[in-house]
């Protein structure tokens, strides 16, 4: 799988703004002991990912063994399963070979940020869910005060509730728009600037 020029820039703008503990200077050198990756993932999933498991390194050996274990402890986890061929050309720092993985594993991280969201709002509904049902049985809540209305009816509570979907609903559409909107933004600048300096 080879990236088009605007998926390229695209991927290179998403790594200049991240906050890495090196610039990217040659991706293909600067990612090759797998310290930068290890960073991009903990800095979005902090929880799934030990810095301390990956350190700066020169030795061709000691790469393979950073890659390795990003492989093992997180990457085949997430279907991004990386084949001896695949970590000797990253450690080597083949062209071309860290974008597609880079690509992908942008892809993979937000399909977890989206699982994330998605179990925060259950776990919101659970919530609103069981003091909803505790106002309905006419239960104290938090022991401070009482219900204003002891017979809300599920009837209610449903219309409520799918309000609340639809809303949720309409506030990701709209920070989708606004993340595409902000990206051709960055796009246009880079342009402009290119044709100022030309």
């Amino acid at each position: 799988m080879q990236l088009d020029q605007s998926l390229l820039e695209d991927l290179y703008l998403w790594i200049d703004s991240l906050s890495l503990s090196r610039p990217k200077q040659r991706i293909e050198r600067d990612f090759s002991d797998g310290v930068l990756v290890a960073e991009i993932i903990h800095y979005y999933l902090p929880e799934f990912i030990d810095l301390h498991n990956y350190t700066p390194a020169n030795s061709l050996g000691h790469k393979r063994s950073n890659w390795q274990t990003l492989n093992k402890k997180f990457l085949s986890n997430l279907g991004l399963d990386l084949s001896d061929v695949i970590i000797n050309g990253l450690s080597n720092g083949k062209p071309g070979l860290i974008e597609v993985l880079l690509f992908n594993l942008r892809l993979k991280i937000d399909e977890q940020l989206e699982l994330k969201e998605k179990s925060q709002q259950q776990s919101l509904l659970s919530s609103i869910d069981d003091k909803t049902k505790s106002y309905a049985k006419g239960k104290l809540i938090n022991n401070s005060f009482k219900p204003i209305n002891k017979n809300i009816s599920n009837l209610n509570y449903e219309e409520i509730k799918q309000v609340y979907f639809n809303q949720e609903e309409q506030i990701e559409i709209l920070q989708a728009k606004v993340r595409r909107l902000e990206h051709v933004l960055k796009l246009k600048d880079i342009r402009i600037n290119q044709l100022s300096s030309s």
